[in-house]
């Protein structure tokens, strides 16, 4: 189990708090808004969870 540092606390208070504000009084004046989104990739970044499996096979007389 990770230990929390006075940093995470830190985060997460304000991502607390930026959750508690009404989206209007949040200013996004610094993110430019996409509005052509032609060159998205969708699942760039995604990874899928691997999970080893073992199987057990007969084997066969010839």
């Amino acid at each position: 189990m990770k230990k929390t540092t006075s940093k995470n606390r830190t985060t997460q208070d304000k991502l607390a708090a930026l959750a508690a504000m009404p989206d209007e009084s949040i200013d996004t004046s610094d993110i430019p808004e996409i509005l052509d989104w032609c060159q998205a990739e969708r699942g760039r970044f995604f990874r899928p969870i691997k999970k080893s499996v073992t199987i057990r096979l007969d084997a066969v007389k010839k």
